[in-house]
C-alpha cells in the first residue's frame, strides 16, 4: 500500500511540475499571439490564456483517466494463481444444480434371536423349550428322551409325538399330527388338514391341556 501511495505522490508531483511549465509557455506564446494578432491589449491576452487554462485543466485529467483504467503488470494473474499476490484463492464450491440423492437404506441387520415356549405342565411343573438356529425341523412330543431334534413337553396330554416346528429364517411354522388331545393357535383348532401354519406372530400355542407362550430368546 506504502508503494501506491509513493507512486501516486510522485506521479501528482511530475504532473504540477508540467503544468507550472507549460503554463509560463503558454503565457509567453500567448503574448507572441497577441502581438501578431493585433488584438486590444490585456483583454485578448486574458481570454487566450483563460482558453489555454481550460485546456491544460483537461488534458491532466484526460491522462488521469487513462492512468487509472489501464491494465497494469500487476492486473494479470501470477504463477501461483493469485491475483498479482502470488497466492490462490480458496476454491470456491460447486454451485448445487439440483437435489442431492440421498442413498439407499441401510440393510438390516438378521435378527439373531431364536424361538422359546414356556409354560406349566397339569403337575404344577414348568417347562421351558428352546428353537435356536435358521432351519430345521423339530418334534413336540410328550415323550422323554427321544432324539436330538424332540422338544419334550412331559404332560400326558401330550401325544407322542404330537406336532412338529418348522423353522426357516425368521419364520416359525406348526403343523398338527393327529395327535387326540388337539392342538391350538391363540385359542384355534389347528387340524392335520390344514398343514402347517406361520406362527411367528402368534402369542401362545396350547398342547392338550399345556398352554406354551411363545416368544424370542
Amino acid at each position: 500500500m506504502g508503494v501506491e501511495i509513493a507512486a501516486l505522490t510522485s506521479f501528482f508531483g511530475l504532473t504540477g511540475a508540467f503544468a507550472l511549465v507549460g503554463t509560463v509557455l503558454a503565457a509567453w506564446m500567448a503574448w507572441r499571439i497577441v502581438e501578431k494578432a493585433g488584438l486590444p491589449g490585456w483583454t485578448g491576452l486574458g481570454a487566450i490564456l483563460l482558453t489555454l487554462t481550460g485546456v491544460g485543466t483537461i488534458v491532466p485529467l484526460i491522462l488521469l483517466w487513462i492512468f487509472a483504467f489501464m491494465r497494469w503488470p500487476r492486473d494479470e494473474p501470477a504463477a501461483g494463481g493469485g491475483a498479482g499476490y502470488g497466492f490462490a484463492p480458496p476454491p470456491r464450491p460447486a454451485p448445487a444444480t439440483g437435489p442431492v440423492a440421498l442413498g439407499g437404506p441401510s440393510m438390516a441387520l438378521p435378527d439373531a434371536r431364536g424361538w422359546r415356549l414356556s409354560g406349566t405342565l397339569g403337575n404344577g411343573g414348568t417347562v421351558s423349550l428352546a428353537v435356536a438356529g435358521t432351519s430345521g425341523t423339530y418334534a413336540l412330543t410328550g415323550a422323554p428322551g427321544g432324539a436330538a431334534t424332540d422338544l419334550c413337553v412331559p404332560d400326558p396330554s401330550v401325544g407322542r409325538p404330537h406336532a412338529r416346528l418348522m423353522l426357516s429364517g425368521q419364520r416359525l411354522g406348526l403343523e398338527d399330527l393327529g395327535s387326540p388331545g388337539g392342538t391350538f393357535i391363540d385359542g384355534a383348532r389347528l387340524l392335520p388338514e390344514h398343514g402347517p401354519r406361520d406362527i411367528s406372530a402368534v402369542r401362545s400355542i396350547r398342547l392338550g391341556s399345556v398352554e406354551l407362550a411363545l416368544s424370542r430368546a
